[in-house]
């Protein structure tokens, strides 16, 4: 299954991440724990948030649990068709919560692009894909986070203040002291 945790913006909880060759039997042994919130690895349209929610569906029904108890974050690269378009994200499932920027995918997907310049802002394809997270975000009704970032202290700080004004409602924490930081700069909404 390929699974990894990762703690999410403004909650300090972490949640499993899963992908889109995960099966039902993947899926049951989450549901079963009672996991109220699951990461969607490589998302990239509201097709891959209706398969998983139909799994989700099935495997919440063999563990006893109710329909819909188990939400979506979709974490992205940013490669996304057009946000109001049928292949968006608007109406596929009232599990999905949020969309999530990983530009760690992004970079894999575009191997020999830079994320950012010597200023430390992001390059124009970095910047356009996170750009399309918040875009496809606002049309389908819901938050957009913000990628993790390696920072400490004040940079991370700035970092995650630019992020919020720009429309993040907050970002994955790679640490306690980030949680913290994240916690107390983007507001509850």
């Amino acid at each position: 299954m390929g699974r990894r945790e990762a703690a999410p913006a403004a909650s300090g909880h972490a949640f499993p991440i899963v992908n889109n060759e995960s099966t039902v039997d993947d899926l049951q042994v989450i549901v079963a724990a009672g996991t109220p919130m699951i990461g969607l690895a490589g998302c990239r349209k509201g097709a891959d948030i209706q398969r998983l929610a139909t799994l989700l569906s099935v495997a919440e029904a063999q563990a006893g649990r109710v329909d819909g108890e188990t939400r979506i974050l979709a974490l992205t690269d940013g490669i996304l068709p057009a946000p109001a378009g049928p292949e968006g994200f608007t109406g596929k499932s009232p599990r999905l919560a949020a969309l999530v920027w990983d530009h760690l995918a992004l970079e894999n997907a575009l191997a020999t692009a830079a994320p950012r310049m010597q200023d430390g802002t992001w390059t124009v394809a970095f910047a356009a894909a996170r750009s399309a997270v918040l875009l496809a975000a606002a049309a389908a009704g819901i938050p957009a986070y913000d990628c993790a970032r390696d920072l400490d202290g004040n940079s991370f700080q700035r970092d995650c203040e630019t992020s919020r004004n720009e429309g993040f409602y907050g970002r994955i924490a790679m640490d306690a002291a980030q949680a913290a930081i994240i916690e107390a700069t983007y507001p509850r909404r």
